[in-house]
């Protein structure tokens, strides 16, 4: 393991040392708080790893309000687990099953081109991918909320979300809210920075930066560009992306 810890990311031996989701929950627990008691497991501890997650998830919209692991094995298991507790919370079970061991590995990175998690430790973050997808199987009976847009297949080349135009108001803001969290607020936080949503008229977006993405001048730049044409992909074509100039500082 001394040949293996040299190869992790300083963020990913500091989760490891100090965990902050470790532990569980028990049934008693959950009824406490009025939540769904829901365990995921993966891995066998006879074959050396294993992952248990346990969510306390509310009954009327699937989102998972808390989430804690147990881990037996690699501690590359540990800083995996750790940090996809922390991805969890707040998301519903439909977009838990879409965090990847990609994601975990970049929220860990020190550097945006070098993995956190050495290749020796490929197999431990998809043991914790399996077992938020059993974990996810037991849900399935939970309605998720109306404003919600389950994902379907978007067109990769760009031809963006079939209907998008004939969607409320709602589930437009939800669907773009969607796409942000998996293919842009992951990178962005990754540099301290974050965009929030601040309101939709027509086919224009009003964001707003934080962090970071205040003072920075690709903001309405690159940043700026890159968000604008990924949505267009994904969401649709002529959506106009035009960032709160108020809250920029440079």
């Amino acid at each position: 393991m001394s040949s293996t810890w040299r190869l992790y990311s300083s963020k990913l031996k500091k989760v490891i040392n100090n965990p902050r989701s470790a532990g569980f929950f028990s049934q008693e627990d959950a009824e406490g708080r009025q939540m769904r008691y829901v365990v995921g497991r993966e891995g066998f501890v006879v074959d050396g790893n294993a992952v248990a997650l346990y969510w306390l998830v509310d009954p009327a919209d699937g989102i998972i309000v808390d989430a804690k692991f147990q881990v037996f094995g690699q501690s590359a298991l540990i800083g995996a687990a750790d940090t996809l507790c922390e991805l969890l919370i707040g998301k519903n079970y439909d977009q838990a099953r879409r965090i990847t061991a990609e994601l975990i590995d970049k929220k860990l990175r020190d550097k945006g081109d070098k993995p956190a998690f050495p290749r020796e430790t490929v197999a431990h973050l998809n043991l914790v991918i399996g077992a938020v997808d059993d974990a996810a199987e037991k849900c399935l009976d939970i309605p998720l909320a109306e404003h919600y847009v389950t994902p379907i297949s978007l067109d990769q080349e760009g031809g963006g979300y079939p209907g998008w135009v004939d969607l409320s108001e709602e589930k437009k803001i939800a669907l773009i809210e969607k796409v942000l969290d998996e293919e842009i607020r992951p990178y962005v936080e990754l540099d301290a920075g974050g965009i929030e949503v601040q309101g939709l008229k027509g086919f224009e977006l009003t964001i707003g930066y934080q962090g970071a993405c205040t003072s920075c001048f690709s903001a309405i730049g690159t940043t700026l560009s890159t968000i604008q044409q990924i949505l267009r992909a994904k969401v649709y074509s002529e959506l106009v992306v035009v960032p709160n100039m108020e809250q920029l500082t440079f």
